[in-house]
């Protein structure tokens, strides 16, 4: 079997339920408000959008598809 990561254990210990779901709830409410903006701001302008997702792919793509530095033998 796999080894685990963490030792974490949800929920953590000294957050009740109650608080857990006020949380869920509002990271809910968040990314609901989160998407509306969004979509408002790609009606209104639909170039910057395009623009917008052309660097965040750029930026994705140089983070995560990096070369192997090469290591040179210098005797």
């Amino acid at each position: 079997m796999a080894q685990p990561l963490s030792n974490i254990q949800f929920p953590l210990p000294g957050i009740d339920a109650e608080t857990f779901q006020k949380g869920v709830a509002k990271g809910r409410e968040f990314a609901i408000i989160a998407t509306r903006r969004v979509a408002a701001w790609a009606e209104e302008n639909p170039g910057q959008v395009v623009l917008a997702g052309l660097a965040l792919g750029f930026v994705l793509g140089t983070l995560l598809f990096r070369k192997p530095a090469t290591i040179l033998d210098v005797e």
